[in-house]
């Protein structure tokens, strides 16, 4: 694991998804806790976040990833 999400995972910050290919995130991309809160200011895009969007590798596929993530964060 990148030395970022292995510390968020062991501060409660995050936590891997069930298939453990990323972290776990909610519809918007929001990282969720050990608890299953999504954190608030705390979004995750590329390849941590293969299992919520399966397909976010590619430039296109992230690209489209931003345009959501903006949409949410700029309401």
């Amino acid at each position: 694991r990148a030395p970022l999400t292995a510390a968020l995972i062991a501060e409660g910050r995050a936590r891997l998804d069930a298939a453990d290919l990323g972290l776990d995130l909610d519809a918007d991309g929001r990282v969720l806790h050990a608890d299953g809160a999504a954190d608030p200011a705390l979004f995750a895009l590329g390849p941590p976040a293969r299992a919520a969007f399966w397909e976010t590798i590619a430039v296109p596929d992230i690209r489209q990833r931003i345009e959501a993530l903006a949409a949410v964060l700029t309401p």
